[in-house]
């Protein structure tokens, strides 16, 4: 059916008013946004403009490219009552026509986008659309992506026209008619790739009988959207709680999945975005994206840290050797990480030679005659705040 028909019927039987009105990875859709065009759109039907996006039909067919540099009457009118989501372009198609008119008429836009699909990976997809006010009389359901390995045609040689693409879309509307037809919904789903898909065509895949409508205008005409900013995103769900470990005596541990959008469901059925550890046991969490409708989860078991794990031993040396050849020239505490350390050093004589209440592994006393000195050490564990207090001799020879 000629776009000219539907135009003329719109024309004719309906009133006439304008009325002003985050995946994760990068997009794949080209000209994702209808920004770009090898020449501005002059009149209806030349979605080819908007290079590489396509009509479905060899760019013979009828779907629109709207663009703020056109001076089309059509096009001005459809920017005015319906500016794009972003930017300066859009698409428009009809997705839905009046079957005493036309059974099944149907128009899509189709690209090829710039990588081809990974098996199993999973990809974010969504586009904006909204019912032009100018221009649609009907809202429906039935609006989608189809992603497919091949380049899909809606061209049907005995009708000379668009037909219904008989397929069935993996990215589809799940928040009923889109009857608002001032601001954009977007509709968006997750796609788990066979491997080597690189076409994604937009339309209505329904027949009649099985597309779901309501009149917005009292006319029974057709069902005209918008559609702009198309993504096909490599993205991925995946929580983590971190791995198993040890809580120690007085400590708490937050729990975080940090999924953005996401709802959660706890072990305890509590709901908040974190969770506070208090004692040992298994926890696990359940995430939610309603936007992609998909679930992660993951637990993780919290045991009860024993003394060596929350207060392990600090080995303290008796001797080092300052000679500047990177060997044994500092005096090295091993796990003194663990502790906040305060340290003193001194002479035979009983002189402070050295004090500090953070210590860093970095005492070498390169000044230092060689000899005899004593240390006192008071240790105070980062993790549940005991004290433990080390006395006793460090040998300096260089």
């Amino acid at each position: 059916m000629n776009k000219i028909i539907i135009i003329i019927f719109c024309f004719l039987f309906c009133p006439f008013n304008i009325k002003a009105q985050y995946i994760i990875g990068n997009n794949l859709v080209p000209n994702s946004s209808f920004e770009d065009y090898t020449a501005c759109p002059t009149s209806l039907s030349q979605i080819c403009f908007a290079s590489p996006w396509n009509d479905g039909i060899n760019c013979v067919g009828s779907s629109d490219y709207m663009h703020t540099c056109s001076s089309d009457f059509i096009i001005q009118n459809n920017l005015i009552t319906n500016s794009p989501h972003t930017g300066n372009g859009c698409a428009g198609i009809y997705i839905y026509a009046n079957p005493t008119v036309a059974i099944n008429y149907r128009e899509y836009i189709e690209v090829k986008i710039k990588n081809k699909l990974v098996t199993n990976k999973k990809y974010c997809c969504s586009f904006y659309t909204v019912p032009s006010s100018y221009a649609s009389y009907i809202a429906i359901e039935n609006i989608g992506m189809f992603i497919s390995k091949n380049y899909v045609s809606s061209f049907n040689p005995n009708i000379l026209g668009y037909m219904l693409i008989d397929s069935i879309p993996q990215i589809t509307n799940k928040i009923g008619i889109v009857t608002d037809v001032i601001n954009w919904t977007k509709i968006s789903g997750l796609y788990e790739a066979i491997g080597g898909e690189e076409h994604i065509t937009i339309g209505n895949f329904n027949d009649d009988s099985h597309t779901n409508w309501v009149a917005i205008k009292p006319v029974f005409g057709a069902a005209y959207y918008l559609i702009d900013d198309v993504s096909v995103c490599e993205c991925s769900f995946d929580i983590n709680l971190g791995a198993d470990t040890a809580l120690c005596e007085s400590e708490t541990l937050i729990l975080n999945p940090n999924l953005p959008n996401a709802t959660y469901t706890w072990q305890d059925s509590s709901h908040a975005a974190t969770y506070k550890v208090k004692q040992p046991g298994t926890y696990w969490v359940r995430a939610y994206v309603a936007e992609y409708d998909i679930t992660s989860t993951d637990t993780i078991v919290i045991s009860a840290g024993d003394d060596n794990i929350c207060n392990p031993p600090l080995t303290i040396p008796n001797i080092i050797t300052p000679n500047g050849d990177s060997q044994n020239d500092n005096f090295v505490i091993q796990n003194a990480e663990t502790y906040e350390i305060a340290l003193q050093i001194y002479n035979r004589w009983g002189n402070l030679l050295y004090e500090t209440t953070n210590y860093q592994n970095d005492f070498s006393c390169n000044n230092c005659a060689d000899g005899v000195y004593f240390y006192i050490l008071k240790a105070k564990s980062k993790r549940n705040g005991r004290e433990k207090e080390y006395k006793g001799s460090l040998t300096i020879i260089k």
